[in-house]
């Protein structure tokens, strides 16, 4: 038995996420029927990441196994060939270790937000920009990232069900920052595990604490605060891009 491992980028804008879903369309399940045509056998695949509905992907990692050794070069031609119709692009192929899981084995994610707040810009990115018409201070940008980092409960960046008691909201935020080029800032966060939409939540966050709508006291200490503000918002998925997973 054979474990190979696909390093793949997407557009996730006509996607309704990664993970594979019956009747809907899904990287996942696209990657999985063109792995099909190709060896002709049913495979099953684990993703590093269950990227939401219209997320990108710089880096996704999805390892499945195999009976059989398999000529990589040749195997990521015939797939990019099916493939690059669906804004599917397979950077590269390779063997692994029996023992790696794309998601179990990794330690960590990084995310980044992508926004602008000049409309002209703004319009020839879209979907991939948020546009966000407001001016923001680069200070409280920073005091409300430092507040995020470290290792905290992160159930107000979360929109699952609070009664589960037996969930795991758990997450250390090792990195968050932004970074300015052109026309476009760019949100950073690096993390050794995501909850459902809480890359999207801080992103909301941290825009309003630009605004100075957050006191400076959450800003630097959120999580002792008995209520979070702005963390129910979810910002749409298109500018999110899942950068790179860390092993």
């Amino acid at each position: 038995m054979k474990n190979y491992l696909l390093r793949v980028q997407y557009i996730g804008r006509n996607f309704y996420g990664f993970q594979k879903q019956k009747e809907i369309l899904t990287v996942q399940g696209i990657i999985e029927d063109s792995l099909w045509k190709v060896l002709r056998r049913p495979i099953v695949t684990y993703g590093s990441a269950r990227t939401d509905r219209g997320v990108n992907a710089l880096n996704q990692y999805i390892n499945f196994y195999f009976p059989d050794e398999i000529n990589t070069s040749n195997i990521q031609s015939k797939l990019n060939s099916i493939l690059l119709k669906s804004d599917i692009f397979i950077k590269e192929i390779r063997e692994v270790d029996l023992n790696f899981h794309a998601r179990k084995s990794a330690r960590g994610k990084i995310y980044a937000y992508i926004f602008s707040d000049n409309p002209e810009y703004a319009l020839f990115l879209k979907p991939n920009v948020y546009f966000y018409r407001v001016p923001i201070e680069k200070q409280l940008v920073e005091l409300a990232l430092s507040g995020l980092k470290g290792r905290h409960n992160f159930s107000s960046f979360s929109n699952r069900d609070r009664s589960q008691h037996d969930r795991n909201d758990i997450c250390e935020l090792f990195e968050a920052g932004f970074i300015e080029k052109d026309f476009v800032t760019i949100l950073y966060f690096y993390a050794d595990r995501f909850l459902y939409h809480m890359v999207r939540r801080m992103v909301y966050y941290v825009l309003k604490a630009g605004q100075g709508k957050i006191s400076r006291g959450i800003l630097e200490d959120p999580f002792r605060a008995s209520e979070i503000p702005y963390t129910r918002q979810v910002l749409p998925g298109e500018p999110l891009f899942l950068v790179e997973v860390i092993y």
